[in-house]
């Protein structure tokens, strides 16, 4: 008598969750399906993120040697020290051994700094 009255609250309980556990597939396969270009276009941004590199320079003049993108830095660190709520759009360096300076353009502001 018990497992008869168990067996009608299974079968009342999986008629109830049948059309929501459809509707769940439903719904996960439809995410799925939707999900798929996203995950190949996250796939393809590793492989290019992968090809992409950052060259290392460097300035030798008289027994002296100068990494560029260290000195990029620190013209873009000084230039935020004197224009602390300016963006930076635009850099470019002069480097002159010779003189024991670079001199900097960032955003059409001129400066310079020593070597």
């Amino acid at each position: 008598m018990a497992a008869k009255k168990v067996k009608e609250v299974v079968d009342a309980a999986i008629e109830k969750t049948e059309p929501v556990v459809r509707k769940a597939r439903t719904v996960a396969e439809s995410a799925a399906k939707k999900a798929e270009p996203v995950l190949e276009a996250a796939k393809n941004a590793g492989k290019q993120v992968t090809a992409v590199f950052v060259p290392e320079v460097y300035v030798q003049h008289a027994n002296r040697q100068f990494d560029c993108g260290k000195l990029v830095e620190d013209c873009k660190e000084d230039f935020k020290a004197k224009h602390p709520s300016t963006m930076i759009r635009s850099c470019k360096l002069y480097i002159k051994p010779e003189d024991g300076m670079v001199y900097y353009v960032i955003n059409d502001i001129e400066d310079k700094l020593a070597l």
